[in-house]
């Protein structure tokens, strides 16, 4: 009965018309037949997913699935076309053939379309941006991963500089976007994940109090425990969007002055009720990539000195090398066996490169597995990662566990609800302790003597006059009493950690109307550290009775924010969005450390065991920031964009007991777009061309609290005394630094989107610098809090992109080429003083000096006096070269220039690439060159031993005018002690310059036809390379270093730096 109604129904006037139109394409359809296929990528044979596949004249189409496969209904004769946002599009007439397989190429224009993640994690097409950035995918940091992932970012990003500490294998680096610009150092860039600001929280660097890394004293060694930034685990990065300058962070205002680093990390983007596992394992090995050039023809001694006999001979402890030559004599020598002065003579030889042995051949074994899907309106993806780590020096490396959660869920049509939470646990039996003193390895690869034999040193625990070992109680070195035994260093001074850390998000948005949405979202960042170094009896002449030491860390910042949205198409001409918001950040840091100096018996690692009371050091500090923000972006016919924005902070750091006004900043900015291809006809070799200008005003270095009053600090050194008074005087005005920016760029793509040109310039003044100056002492202060000062920062920065050769076919053979260069000057425009001192070195008076006119990075020191002319002046009588007073200019520590060079080859399942960069301008003192020419034990000493030598240069005569020099030097020792000594800081400066190869890797992908029915995917192995060529003027490892500084990396004073490690390894992708 319900069946003839319907049909009666369908049966009127309208429904006849409506089975008419329906029976032309009933026709056609009859034709019709499967069309299935494959869409991957022709860079590196990846599926690609989303892309579009559409009958042309018809309503059909379809997307493709997670694994590039797509399936659609047409008939012979019609044309299909395949496009998708960031490729060019491609047309394939339909045939026989019911498969039909392509690759997509990349395209230039259309990148301009792709949405980046921007500051406060606002979504924007590219071609909208007024200001500088620049996006890397996952492959463009784990194609040739490093234990810290943030080293892929080198030689990829205009602008940006990596300075590093490679102080160990969990070796921090500081990232600096277009130079630096604040007095006190504090220039490192916004670190957000998943927006969430890190660097205040787990990645904030942390140091031991009373730990320098020029430890001439006897205490600890400081070693580089990382921060929450190393350990993110690259394997869940899906982009990395660098916002360069002021105007692009400009909505974090007080925080956003160094640009920021936005880390977006993956989330399922499977399609409905489909699952996938994906397999990735990676292995590498990790060994010393460059030496010091030293010398074994001379043993130990002094002055030249023909004789030696251990334990009698002058200078018998010495750790110089100036001794007699190494030339089959007999001498009286150290016997391993005997464990002191061997019984009969034996042939005085050399041990060449044998301290290398030392250090071995390190190893990464990284395994993930990642299951990610959809079930209904809800799309999750859970990953874990396991690493493990075994370093180049002895019993060092360290492990982690990560474990990252994402989740997609539309709740309704309108409501939707998405989370990301990523947990890294990271611990380490034992790091090494960086820098020179006696309990660093380094500072034992200086004093090691050309005939020792490595070997003699791995029994560590030195035996009595009767042959009693002294285990636990006494360290056997066999020559100068300054260093440690290195491998009692390894296995005995430990520096142990344990990390836990916690960062997420969740958040709701709702659609009011397809016009007014609002996003709510709560942040937090939650880490938990343990550290404990333990250090033996017979630790120097600080811990004879050795030591233990504990810090507890807990790190928290807590943030809520919303964004309410709204975006109206005025007219077909004019669209406008208006975002406004505000966030509440509550920031908590608490370190408590534990001292029991001086144990009751060796080996009582824990605070019982102390001999005395231990001494327990604790700090705490919050702040809170309250903010508004708000942006219009306005849009003009889909090529002019202008957005204005502006925030408005409250730092509780910047109020008092009894002041709360003030406290109170604004930041704006205005950034303007100008697609001038889409507003003017171009040539037709122009595919795209845009003009930009950003201006903004933004802040800095005002996260640091109780700088605004006066307060007593509590005294834990002294059980007597409570509090003591602040050496530090407050300021109740103080202001946050503030980077007024300016920025003009464009770019430009030619000759069918084969090359692509990026320009930026920019300038910058930095005022209200956070500076501390000296007062007088009889104001009960050594140091006021005060702004001042002035720094103007210019740069360059230039980008090409190029497809030298475009595949023409599938599987073709593909180029692309890539060159980054950037360039950046500072001036400093004003200050408080004549002069400030940034970074004292250890000797010859080096510092690093800010003087009016001058520029940061500027080196001084005690140099070489010279002539009119310029040459050196030598010493009348003595023949050793003269050294000034006074300090002299000796260069700039901040390369002027910096360039990358990267190329990506693929032919069929094959994809090659490779990545050269190079930096130069920049100069550094090397301590450690100058303590092995102190001690006679590189090549550049030879020259003159026995037979003296002559400088180069000239001598002053009576009269004051100058000669040749003509004085031959006798004293090897001195001569080279004038040129390269602690008092001459000049002699051991050198040029930072490099060209690094950086990266190789080569990939090769199976045939899908091999997978076909096994359930797998994908399968793809890889090989890679990493650091692994270096060439550089600079005499000791890597001229690219860092040094440790408390919580800084600082650049210009190498002290007892690591070795610098190639890295070649293996990778294996399976997905199912």
């Amino acid at each position: 009965m319900i069946n003839k109604l319907i049909f009666q129904k369908i049966m009127t006037k309208s429904g006849i018309i409506f089975l008419l139109l329906l029976s032309v394409p009933a026709l056609v359809w009859s034709q019709q037949r499967t069309i299935t296929g494959k869409i991957t990528a022709a860079a590196n044979n990846e599926p690609l997913e989303h892309i579009s596949v559409q009958i042309t004249g018809t309503s059909r189409g379809t997307t493709t699935k997670s694994d590039g496969s797509y399936s659609i209904m047409a008939s012979p004769g019609e044309t299909i076309v395949f496009s998708g946002v960031g490729y060019n599009s491609r047309e394939m007439k339909i045939g026989q053939n019911s498969n039909i397989s392509i690759q997509l190429i990349a395209s230039t224009t259309d990148l301009e379309n792709v949405v980046v993640t921007t500051a406060l994690g606002i979504r924007r097409e590219a071609r909208a941006l007024g200001y500088s950035q620049t996006t890397l995918e996952n492959k463009d940091l784990t194609d040739a991963v490093s234990s810290n992932w943030t080293d892929a970012l080198s030689g990829k990003v205009a602008g940006l500089n990596m300075i590093r500490s490679g102080a160990g294998p969990t070796g921090s680096n500081k990232i600096i976007l277009r130079g630096e610009n604040n007095l006190t150092g504090d220039n490192e860039a916004l670190i957000v994940v998943d927006g969430v600001v890190i660097n205040n929280s787990t990645a904030k660097r942390t140091a031991n109090g009373s730990e320098a890394v020029y430890g001439t004293g006897s205490d600890n060694m400081p070693a580089d425990y990382g921060s929450g930034l190393n350990d993110i685990n690259p394997e869940d990065i899906e982009s990395v969007t660098v916002l360069k300058g002021p105007g692009a962070a400009a909505l974090y205002g007080q925080r956003g002055a160094n640009g920021a680093i936005i880390i977006t990390t993956k989330s399922s983007k499977r399609k409905k009720n489909e699952w996938g596992v994906t397999l990735n394992s990676k292995f590498n090995i990790e060994e010393v990539n460059r030496w010091p050039d030293m010398q074994f023809e001379y043993g130990l001694g002094l002055d030249g000195q023909a004789d030696y006999d251990f334990g009698f001979s002058a200078n018998r402890t010495t750790s110089s090398a100036y001794g007699p030559r190494f030339d089959g004599q007999l001498f009286y020598q150290y016997n391993p066996i005997r464990h002191g002065r061997d019984s009969i003579p034996t042939p005085w030889i050399p041990y060449p490169n044998k301290s290398r042995k030392y250090f071995e051949q390190g190893n990464t074994l990284t395994n993930s597995v990642t299951l990610d899907g959809n079930f209904g309106k809800t799309n999750a993806r859970l990953s874990y990662t396991n690493v493990q780590n075994k370093w180049i020096t002895p019993n060092t490396g360290y492990k982690r566990n990560t474990v990252a959660f994402s989740i997609n869920s539309n709740i309704t049509n309108k409501l939707k609800l998405s989370s990301k939470i990523n947990y890294t646990n990271k611990y380490s039996d034992n790091l090494p302790g960086a820098g020179y003193g006696n309990q660093s390895i380094m500072y034992w690869f200086i004093f090691w003597q050309p005939n020792a034999d490595l070997d003699w040193l791995k029994d560590y625990w030195a035996y009595d006059a009767n042959g009693n070992h002294l285990v636990g109680t006494k360290i056997f070195y066999p020559y100068s009493s300054f260093p440690e035994n290195p491998y009692a260093i390894a296995y005995q001074f430990i520096n142990r950690s344990e990390r836990n850390g916690v960062t997420g998000n969740a958040q709701l948005s709702y659609n009011f109307t397809k016009n007014l949405s609002l996003l709510v979202r709560t942040s937090a960042d939650y880490g938990v550290e343990h550290r404990a170094q333990k250090r033996p009896y017979d630790a120097g002449s600080k811990m004879p009775k050795g030591s233990f030491r504990t810090q507890d860390i807990t790190a928290k910042e807590i943030t809520h924010d919303f964004l309410l949205k709204y975006e109206k198409e005025f007219s077909k001409d004019i669209k406008l969005t208006f975002t406004g918001g505000g966030s509440t950040l509550r920031n908590n840091y608490e370190r408590e450390e534990m001292r029991a100096d001086s144990l009751l018996r060796p080996g009582m690692f824990y605070p019982g065991g102390a001999a005395g009371d231990p001494v327990f050091i604790p700090y705490k500090s919050k702040y809170v920031i309250n903010s508004f923000y708000g942006l219009i972006a306005a849009e003009y016919r889909n090529y002019l964009f202008v957005d204005i924005s502006g925030r408005q902070d409250w730092n509780s750091v910047l109020a008092t007991p009894t002041r709360t006004n003030s406290t109170g900043f604004f930041y704006p900015s205005i950034n303007t777009s100008l697609i001038l291809s889409d507003m003017y006809k171009m040539p037709k070799k122009i595919n795209f061309a845009k003009l930009r200008l950003s201006v903004s005003s933004v802040g800095s270095g005002t996260t640091e609290p109780y700088r605004t009053s006066y307060n007593y600090a509590r005294n834990y050194l002294f059980p007597d005394s409570i509090y003591q008074n602040p050496a530090v005087f407050a300021n109740p005005n103080l202001k946050p630094l503030r980077t007024v920016t300016t920025e003009l760029g464009g770019n430009v793509k030619m000759y069918k989107n084969r090359l692509g040109i990026d320009v930026a310039v920019y300038l910058g003044n930095t005022k209200n610098q956070i500076l501390e100056r000296i007062v007088d002492r009889s104001t009960g202060f050594t140091r006021e809090v005060i702004n001042a000062g002035n720094v103007r920062n210019t740069g360059l920065e230039l980008t090409l992109n190029t497809t030298p050769v475009k595949a023409k076919k599938k599987n073709g053979f593909g180029w692309n080429s890539n060159i980054i260069f950037s360039t950046n000057r500072n001036r400093i425009m004003d200050m408080p003083d004549t002069s400030i001192v940034l970074n004292m070195g250890p000797v010859g008076g080096g510092q690093i000096v800010a003087k009016v006119g001058g520029s940061m990075g500027d080196l001084y020191g005690r140099g070489y006096v010279r002539a009119p002319d310029g040459q050196v002046v030598y010493d009348a009588v003595t023949g050793n070269a003269l050294i000034t007073q006074e300090v002299v200019h000796i260069g700039n520590t901040i390369p002027k220039g910096k360039l990358g060079f990267s190329n990506d080859f693929s032919y069929k399942a094959f994809r090659f690439s490779f990545l050269f960069d190079g930096q130069w301008g920049g100069v550094a003192h090397s301590l450690m060159h100058y303590k092995m020419v102190e001690q006679g034990k590189l090549k550049v000493t030879l020259p003159g031993r026995y037979n003296g030598i002559i400088g180069n240069g000239v001598v002053q005569n009576p009269d004051g005018t100058y000669r040749k020099n003509d004085v031959i030097a006798t004293d090897i020792d001195d001569y080279y002690r004038s040129h390269m000594g602690t008092d001459n800081a000049e002699g051991s400066t050198f040029r930072t310059d490099f060209i690094k190869f950086r990266e190789a890797r080569l990939d090769y992908t199976l045939p899908a036809r091999i997978l076909s029915n096994s359930g797998i995917r994908r399968v793809s192995i890889g090989i890679y390379g990493r650091d692994l060529f270096i060439w550089s003027p600079w005499p000791m490892f890597d001229p690219e270093f860092g040094t440790l500084s408390g919580t800084d990396i600082v650049r210009g004073f190498e002290i007892a730096q690591f070795p610098s490690t190639r890295t070649i390894g293996a990778n294996l992708i399976i997905v199912f």
